[in-house]
Order: C-alpha cells, then structure tokens, then sequence
C-alpha cells in the first residue's frame, strides 16, 4: 500500500538532489505500475536511477527516431537493458535454423509491394467482421515466447480453418511436454512444431491446462483426445524476398523471430530505424498495411495488453527490420 508519509520522507532524501518533477514521474510511476519495492527505501532509489537513465535513453531514441516509432515510460522502465534481456530477450534458441543476417543494402522499394496482387491492407483481428486472433497473452517472467507465438498461431489457424472463433489453447501444454526444448529457460518454435507434428498429441484448452508461468513436468494426459492437432508446418526465410511474406499472410498469421533488444519501451508508430538482427524473441506477424508511404507489418507480442499499441507494434516491411524475414513459420491443423 502506498504510505504518503513514506513518500514525503522519499522527496526529502532524493527529491531536492535530483529534481521534484522527475522524482514526483517517477513515484507516480512506482504507484501507476504497483512496483513492490514502494516502501523499500534502497531499492526504490536503485530503481529511481535506472528510471533516469531510460528517461534519457527515451528522449534520444525520439530524437534519432522523428516521424517513426516512438517510445516512452511503461512497465519496463525500471530495468537496466541487462535486466530487460535477461528477463525477456533470453528464451529463444533455434534449434536448427539459422540466425539471419541484415544484408548492407538490402532495401525493397515500397512500389514493389503495391504492385502486388494483395490487398492493400490485410488484418486477421477484424477480417470480414470476424477477429481470427485470440487476446494478448502475457508470458510475465517466463521465457516462453517461443510456446506463446506457437500456441497463438495454432489458435488463429484453427479459427481460419474451421471457419470459428479462436480457441484459447494451452501455452502451459507446449511449455511443460514439448519436448527438444527446455520450458520456461527457452524453446524455438520450429521444434515446438515438429513436436506437435510428430506426436500427433492434440493442444488443448487453457482451461484444461493453465499457465503457470513456469516449467514443470507434463501432465498431459495419455488418454486426451480433444484438442487442436497440428498436420503440418513450415519453417523458412524470407530474406531479401518478403513480397513472398505478405502473399504468405493471405493464408493466415506467421511465427516469425526477431530482434527485440530495443523494444522495451516502445510506445507506437513504425519501427524503422535502429534495430539489429540478433534474433532474441518470437512473435506473431497477423497482417500488414501498405497504404502509407512506410508499409508496415502488424506484429503481436506476448508482453500484455499494457505494452505498445495494446499488446501490438508496427514494423516496417521491406529491410528485414529486426531480423523479421529471417526466420518465418507457418502452421496447418487437422
């Protein structure tokens, strides 16, 4: 609970040395976000510094990044960048696909995508009036990125198939039994797929097996028959060739990896410009817009509803920009 005794005596050990108006954003923030180090006097100054280092790291990514993406305070703002990427940034480990690499001028003109026989914009959240994509899920501490975009692609491809609503399938299932990865230390979504493949075993409902946000032993059932099963999947890269990407996502949702390290706080707009390719994290491309003068891909995360544009980010398509082309699947259910 927040003691405003507590954060009076706060103001007068930090607040005079450091400014009120940045230590009045920052308590503020500690409150907005229910940070459980509030009345924790050591760790509450720690996490004040950090706060100020991304502040200015904030500005400077907006100033390098004018009529682009643009960032700002969220839930990530009390971590340094080590801190990020080790809760975040450390759970994807391919199996046995490369890790892509930028090519110096590799650069697809956008008319290149409008000549394109494709629909100028495509959205598989409202596609014909029907939504083909589940809620925002939240991995939380939990490096299981790879079981979430897995799970949420067999979600929106059995919805696009079976000509239904998606279902909410079990991430906690992929997590705990699939088997070449390693639970909530890291996974790679094409082995998660082939597991689904080669076991034929169904994905069942979250319900029947809840996350847990962390990994355990299976305890899937030898006898469950109900569930989505997966028949096939793809596992290839795109790069340098991502018009083949956009004709791809008329056939649903793709699995891709991705370079995530600077997106912990991103706020919105289309990322263009200061992303690498050290493939970090997966997500779930669900479509695309081409009617601006930046064409972009829709990219869902599995950081909560709370991050980006509610739980989404914007890409840009045509650079492989954070090594998006490198690594892309596709899925196929019974």
């Amino acid at each position: 609970m927040w003691n405003p005794i507590f954060a009076f005596t706060i103001y007068l050990l930090f607040g005079f040395a450091v400014g009120i108006d940045i230590f009045d954003t920052f308590l503020k923030y500690v409150d907005q976000f229910k940070k459980s180090y509030v009345n924790h006097p050591d760790e509450l100054h720690t996490r004040f510094n950090i706060f100020k280092g991304n502040l200015i790291r904030i500005e400077k990514l907006n100033q390098q990044n004018k009529s682009s993406a643009w960032y700002g305070i969220n839930k990530f703002s009390d971590l340094t960048p080590e801190e990020f990427k080790a809760s975040y940034l450390t759970d994807l480990k391919p199996h046995h696909v490369h890790h892509p690499l930028r090519a110096r001028g590799y650069v697809t003109q956008p008319e290149k995508f409008h000549s394109l026989n494709i629909p100028k914009k495509l959205d598989w959240r409202n596609f014909k009036n029907q939504s083909y994509v589940s809620p925002v899920k939240n991995q939380n501490s939990c490096g299981g990125c790879w079981a979430f975009s897995t799970a949420e692609l067999t979600e929106s491809m059995y919805a696009i198939q079976k000509h239904l609503p998606p279902p909410d399938l079990s991430v906690q299932e992929i997590i705990d039994c699939a088997m070449y990865n390693s639970g909530c230390t890291g996974g790679d979504t094409c082995a998660a797929m082939q597991w689904l493949v080669d076991s034929h075993v169904p994905l069942v409902s979250d319900k029947d097996y809840p996350l847990t946000d962390e990994s355990d032993y299976c305890k899937l059932l030898p006898t469950s028959s109900t569930g989505v099963k997966v028949s096939n999947y793809t596992c290839r890269s795109y790069l340098q060739n991502e018009q083949d990407m956009l004709m791809l996502l008329s056939d649903g949702p793709l699995t891709v990896s991705v370079d995530a390290t600077l997106w912990a706080n991103y706020q919105g707009g289309i990322i263009q410009h200061h992303c690498g390719t050290t493939i970090n994290h997966a997500v779930v491309i669900v479509g695309y817009d081409l009617t601006g003068d930046i064409p972009y891909y829709i990219v869902r995360n599995s950081w909560g509803p709370d991050f980006g544009i509610n739980g989404y980010l914007h890409v840009k398509i045509g650079e492989n920009m954070c090594g998006i082309a490198g690594h892309v699947s596709t899925l196929y259910v019974v």
